[in-house]
């Protein structure tokens, strides 16, 4: 038996026994089962030398016969003999003649014997094909008095339909599995000759395919009836699997009988290379699921090896999976460890049950941080011993009961929470009150924020998080997820957020949403960004919805619009007065800017910019370089979520002609340390029509490069090319020259001027009969276009984008959209291009296209155009 398994005792009684492994009591030869063996065949003499004759019989198998009958020791007339009895006799079974065999020839000739029988079928051959009207099958009844001679038909070789329809007599399971449980218990010389004669018997596909059975070490004959399963017959698929011994037999395999005999077989013969077999058996859906997946999770158990945790992490949405995670972490607590520190950080759903799962174990047993691989899960290692806290808040003070219910939050299994010098923490009791304030969703859990570190409280509240979710996300515990917004932090949102966008996928949207409520709860800048990326670019319709309304309620209750709160929500990410990130090593210093994209790029002290921070070398100080190595990790990391998303917002300004007081301009933009980057990248207009840019030293510009100041009262905004008019061409020359590479495309945007004609028409004639591919019709209708009608119902008849005074620009279409967001459709035919007060199927009560916001037409135009053949 393999040493990384661990076959479970009941069920080791219905192993398959190998040769040098575990024999049953099968094993033991039966005198009184042998002398009976011997009397049928006596009584069924008659009936075999009829059947020899029959015109149809094999020869070669009928000269077999006859041999056995004339007291010879031929395996194959003994098989055709036993056959014949345990068919036509009452009552009678197969097992008997293996005793018989062994007893009166050996084991060898009873291993040939076996073999022989199961290719050996009696009477005709199974019918091929149903009657059909043309094709009619008789059968035909005889008496025994007065049947002609073979009337029990004839002795062949059995096909591949015999198999199927199980019309061979001696063959059967438990005969083939006793006799391999007694040449398991052979010695050594006695199984070895065994093979060798069964090498002569392995003619066909069913011999080779039984003899694999029966010497289930000898791996290439295995490999054999692998190549060629036709067959398999009455040992069959079953049988197959209990002969495999090699990772590359298991690989042949899609599915396996959910039974102990097998289960046990496998872990027996292929010990930890049964993993992939047993993996695939625990996600197939049976349909007696609930009394199969337990067998499944049992044998997995079995298995002492570190890809078993990999593989029970990937099917944890699988009723008791997460369980069975634990038990198997209980007994290989080093293999779980090792295996599972890996996907700690991933930021993935498996990444949260594996952090769990690791956490506890490191707390419960520190001495297993040794079998940490390097660089792993280091932020999982239990916090150096500290003084516990005796001075603590009231709500932290008295006694909290242990409940048998919320151990899973045992604080043993979690770390220490700090106060905020860092030098004492919370004690156990006062941790478990906390627990249960947080349980409770009690007002008096915020109060700690104030008492407690707050990153030691974060971590403290995602290792609860992480506990919760190894264990399967129990329902009844769901104020594990909301505690999140309670005491979590930043950290906390950049773990949750990609999470959320995991879920719904999964099955877990209300799960998602109540995430959603989370980081509304922490309501962070970094909080709030990934709110906006959520109605971004969430895959999901519904959650979009939901981030958006959650969105739409925190603007709500701050008196702003949700634009207002969008510019707000601007992370600063430390960045100083310059707008840059100094990293410190130590010995080594580098500054951290960013380009025209906010990608952050790494400058040396003599100029040379990196694309990323160097990695800690021997000569920097160990704790400051990792830190600040770390930082920049991070950052990188953020920017990854908001750097596109604040360009295409700021590119929307730009197209729907949003404004700012100066004030709110140079706060929110030229003094924002990240969002300077890209302000000074672009031409700015007030609402008087004077264009300008911001310098470097943030000061503002005009384009003859002289100061500019605007009006207290002025209204400041992206300026269109179109709103350029002549100086487009200057402000563009004076970019290039300043080698000033923009964010999105201002200066070289396409523009689209109405004629005098088109500004005085109701229809716009030049777009009128463009052909719009029903994707990319289907894209405008989710982005800066809609097409939804006054009550907010989808209507795919028309595109409509709005301009600032509330006038709609609506392309109509023709065949229409479909209600769904994804799959395919018709191409697009715009029949009609007018404006309105609102969008309908029809230009009635258009107004002339002149009377439209230029912009807003121009933009209009470019898309369809670009989009449109």
């Amino acid at each position: 038996m393999s040493e990384t398994v661990d076959i479970p005792v009941e069920w080791r009684e219905h192993l398959h026994p190998r040769h040098g492994g575990v024999a049953g009591p099968e094993a033991v030869l039966d005198e009184d089962a042998a002398r009976r063996a011997r009397e049928w065949e006596q009584e069924a003499r008659a009936i075999a030398e009829e059947m020899a004759e029959h015109e149809r019989t094999d020869p070669d198998l009928a000269k077999a016969l006859r041999a056995r009958l004339d007291g010879g020791a031929d395996p194959a007339g003994a098989a055709v003999l036993a056959a014949v009895a345990v068919k036509h006799l009452d009552g009678l079974g197969g097992a008997p003649f293996v005793d018989a065999w062994v007893l009166d020839h050996g084991l060898a000739f009873a291993a040939c014997a076996l073999t022989e029988a199961s290719s050996i079928a009696l009477g005709p051959p199974p019918a091929q094909a149903r009657p059909g009207p043309d094709r009619v099958i008789r059968l035909v009844a005889y008496s025994h008095a007065g049947a002609p001679r073979g009337w029990r038909g004839e002795i062949r070789r059995a096909t591949s339909r015999d198999h199927f329809a199980r019309t061979l007599w001696i063959a059967e399971d438990a005969v083939a599995k006793r006799l391999r449980a007694l040449l398991a218990a052979a010695p050594e010389d006695e199984y070895r000759d065994a093979v060798a004669r069964l090498a002569a018997h392995r003619g066909d596909a069913a011999r080779r395919s039984t003899a694999s059975y029966l010497a289930p070490t000898e791996t290439a004959w295995v490999d054999e009836t692998l190549d060629d399963p036709s067959g398999m017959g009455v040992l069959g698929h079953e049988h197959l699997l209990c002969s495999l011994s090699t990772a590359a037999h298991a690989d042949r395999f899609g599915w396996i009988p959910v039974v102990p005999d097998v289960l046990a077989t496998l872990l027996d013969g292929l010990g930890a290379d049964a993993l992939p077999l047993l993996e695939t058996a625990l996600a197939y859906r049976h349909g007696d699921s609930d009394e199969i997946r337990p067998l499944v999770l049992k044998a997995l158990l079995g298995i002492a090896d570190e890809r078993l945790f990999p593989a029970l992490l990937g099917r944890m949405g699988i009723k008791g999976v997460p369980a069975a995670l634990q038990e198997a972490a209980r007994r290989h607590p080093v293999q779980a460890v090792r295996a599972l520190a890996p996907f700690v950080q991933e930021q993935t759903v498996r990444s949260l049950q594996a952090a769990g799962l690791v956490r506890s174990l490191l707390h419960a047993k520190p001495e297993l941080a040794e079998a940490l691989p390097p660089g792993t899960a280091e932020d999982l290692l239990p916090r150096p011993a500290v003084p516990d806290c005796d001075d603590l808040p009231a709500a932290l003070t008295g006694r909290a009961t242990r409940s048998a219910k919320t151990d899973w939050a045992d604080p043993a299994l979690l770390p220490r929470v700090l106060t905020r010098g860092r030098d004492r923490a919370l004690p156990e009791d006062a941790t478990r009150r906390l627990l249960a304030l947080l349980a409770k969703k009690a007002p008096e859990a915020a109060d700690v924020r104030g008492f407690c570190d707050r990153h030691s409280l974060a971590e403290f509240s995602w290792a609860v998080f992480q506990r919760w979710y190894a264990l399967g996300a129990p329902s009844k515990h769901n104020w594990a997820l909301a505690q999140l917004g309670v005491i979590g932090d930043d950290t906390t949102v950049r773990r949750l957020a990609p999470l959320i966008r995991q879920w719904p996928g999964e099955g877990g949207t209300g799960r998602a949403v109540a995430a959603l409520d989370v980081l509304a709860a922490i309501g962070s800048d970094v909080a709030l960004t990934h709110l906006f990326e959520l109605t971004r670019r969430g895959k999901y319709k519904g959650l979009k919805a939901k981030a958006a309304q959650r969105i739409d309620e925190i603007a709500a209750a701050r008196g702003i619009t949700p634009d207002d709160l969008a510019d707000r929500a601007v992370p600063d990410f430390g960045l100083d007065e310059q707008g840059t990130l100094v990293l410190d090593y130590g010995p080594r210093r580098f500054t951290v800017t960013f380009d025209q994209q906010l990608v952050p790029l790494v400058v040396e002290a003599n100029g040379k910019v990196r694309k990323s921070a160097p990695k800690p070398g021997p000569k920097d100080d160990p704790a400051l370089a990792q830190a600040a190595h770390a930082l920049f990790t991070g950052l990188r990391k953020d920017l990854r979520t908001i750097a596109d998303q604040e360009i295409k917002r700021l590119e929307k300004a730009m197209t729907v002609r949003r404004s700012w007081t100066p004030d709110d301009f140079r706060r929110l933009f030229v003094d924002h340390p990240l969002l300077r980057h890209i302000v000074r990248r672009l031409v700015w207009i007030t609402d008087g029509g004077t264009a300008f840019r911001v310098a470097e030293d943030r000061t503002y510009a005009g384009i003859d490069d002289d100061a500019f100041t605007p009006a207290p009262d002025a209204r400041i905004g992206i300026a269109h090319p179109l709103l350029l008019g002549d100086d487009l061409g200057a402000w563009a020359e004076l970019f290039a020259d300043y080698e000033i590479l923009q964010p999105f495309e201002q200066l070289g945007r396409p523009v689209h001027r109405l004629t005098d004609a088109e500004r005085t028409a109701h229809r716009l004639a030049r777009v009128e009969g463009l052909v719009l591919p029903y994707g990319k019709a289907k894209g405008h209708s989710q982005g800066r276009w809609e097409s939804v009608d006054a009550n907010g119902d989808f209507t795919g008849a028309w595109l409509a984008r709005r301009d600032p005074a509330g006038l709609y620009v609506v392309a109509s279409l023709s065949p229409g959209l479909g209600y769904y967001m994804y799959g395919e459709g018709e191409d697009q035919r715009i029949t009609a291009l007018w404006a309105g007060p609102e969008p309908a199927r029809a230009p009635q009560g258009s107004v002339p296209l002149g009377e439209v916001d230029p912009v807003t037409m121009s933009e209009a135009v470019h898309d369809l155009l670009r989009s449109g053949s």
